[in-house]
């Protein structure tokens, strides 16, 4: 159960850290890619599909963690459970 509980820890840890990176480097190239060019197209192309990106990169760095420590939770509540329930039968 430890195993499992540790490595939905570490699975969170590296969504939420590699959607973060996504997140910066993606902006900083899209801002770096504005202020050379200076190009009023380049941002009205590229902004809706920067939206949606950014929009996805949030949504996993939020609920994937958010997933992970509702079902840790839960496993605790099991485990608890069943640890209750051999208690009572001996």
């Amino acid at each position: 159960m430890d195993t499992v509980l540790s490595s939905l820890t570490s699975v969170s840890g590296t969504v939420w850290r590699v959607a973060v990176l996504c997140f910066l480097v993606i902006n900083g190239a899209a801002v770096a890619a504005i202020l050379i060019t200076r190009s009023r197209r380049l941002v009205d192309t590229w902004t809706p599909r920067l939206v949606a990106l950014d929009a996805i990169l949030i949504g996993a760095g939020l609920g994937v963690p958010l997933i992970t420590g509702m079902l840790r939770v839960g496993l605790r509540t099991i485990a608890g459970m069943g640890a209750g329930a051999t208690a009572l039968l001996k």
